[in-house]
């Protein structure tokens, strides 16, 4: 496996490569720690984890980063050669041309594992010319993959109407077993940390803080609800206004970055779970967030906008709210209505029986097995 992040872990990447270890493959994931944060060399959970760390870089570069990323591309395929794959999984398209070219001169499968719509993505990032150009390049480079693997159903279209090879979804949906194991004690803690009373509502957002994601309104509605606690947990570039947020506002909570095998519990400890996305962004309907999954196993009602896979699994499941407007006087609204302690029972009730059901990492992994099955065959 490829992959342009330190693998902290990244949780999409960590189920698929645990899952095909357990399925008896050997999984190294070859990754890119542009800060020399973590060990060069490690295992977890029988994977072999390979970080790059001769090309130091930042995230978030912007153009700059066109600098950096040939050079990672090079190191990726010195380790190649000495592993010698006979899959190479390339997550997102910052890594595909490494194994685009790989397979050029050796006889090994090429698949492609498009989180979101990175061309889309970039558009966050880069001026209008190089997204195109990107857009080319995903264009070129799938030509050659023996499958396209997405992380939501309407990429998956996406590249179907566009005549890409085969794109199959393999959705972003958690283990339910770590949420089994939890109790109320545990929430309880979770909450005495950062000294939330139980009878308090607790409104949490877990994940990354890039620049479409809609924090400031999650912010204003804090403002205006005194005796409502609003939790963060994550990083990225909208940090410093959350930070400043925890810093001059008594019901605010930010504490950094949450570790991978932390998310079942802080998840559940939270009585609503917020993710919106800015409807202007390109990419918003091809988001597939893993907050939602975790929420519906955890049994936390949602707060959602009405895009994508997104919007149409909240509202077939009614595991959430979803906002027909997004402003801050809808968040509040929906909070509002979160007050009600049976609503939230029969919400997260609702999300908790499709997560069951559906939408659960078992379910994807036998999809994914059956997918390595069929290209080795072939």
């Amino acid at each position: 496996m490829l992959l342009s992040n330190p693998f902290r872990p990244d949780p999409r990447v960590f189920k698929e490569a645990k899952s095909l270890t357990e399925a008896g493959y050997k999984v190294s994931i070859i990754c890119w720690d542009r800060k020399k944060e973590y060990p060069r060399r490690e295992k977890n959970s029988g994977i072999d984890i390979i970080r790059v760390q001769s090309v130091v870089s930042t995230y978030g570069a912007g153009a700059k980063q066109i600098l950096s990323l040939p050079r990672f591309w090079q190191a990726a395929l010195s380790y190649l050669d000495d592993l010698h794959p006979d899959i190479l999984h390339c997550h997102d398209l910052d890594t595909l041309p490494i194994g685009w070219r790989y397979t050029k001169k050796h006889p090994a499968k090429l698949i492609y594992d498009a989180h979101e719509d990175y061309p889309s993505l970039m558009s966050l990032y880069l001026p209008k010319f190089m997204v195109a150009g990107l857009g080319r390049l995903e264009a070129l480079l799938t030509k050659d993959v023996d499958i396209i693997i997405t992380a939501s159903t309407m990429l998956e279209n996406k590249f179907t109407r566009e005549g890409r090879h085969r794109a199959v979804t393999i959705g972003n949906y958690p283990d339910l077993t770590p949420y089994e194991k939890l109790s109320h004690a545990d929430f309880l803690e979770v909450r005495g940390q950062i000294n939330i009373p139980d009878s308090h509502l607790l409104v949490a957002y877990i994940g990354g803080f890039s620049r479409n994601r809609m924090l400031k309104y999650m912010i204003e509605a804090a403002k205006s609800l005194a005796d409502v606690h609003f939790a963060f947990w994550g990083d990225g570039h909208q940090r410093e206004i959350v930070e400043a947020a925890g810093e001059s506002m008594q019901n605010v909570h930010y504490s950094g970055w949450l570790p991978y095998d932390k998310v079942p519990l802080y998840t559940s400890a939270a009585d609503v779970i917020y993710y919106v996305i800015n409807p202007d962004y390109p990419g918003a309907i091809y988001n597939a967030p893993n907050s939602v999954g975790n929420a519906m196993a955890a049994g936390s009602p949602i707060i959602a906008n009405d895009l994508g896979d997104l919007g149409r699994i909240v509202r077939e499941t009614n595991a959430g709210i979803l906002l027909e407007t997004l402003t801050t006087e809808s968040i509040i609204a929906a909070i509002q209505m979160y007050r009600d302690p049976l609503l939230r029972e029969q919400i997260g009730f609702n999300g908790k029986q499709a997560a069951r059901n559906v939408y659960n990492w078992n379910q994807m992994e036998e999809k994914l097995i059956g997918l390595y099955t069929e290209i080795m065959n072939n």
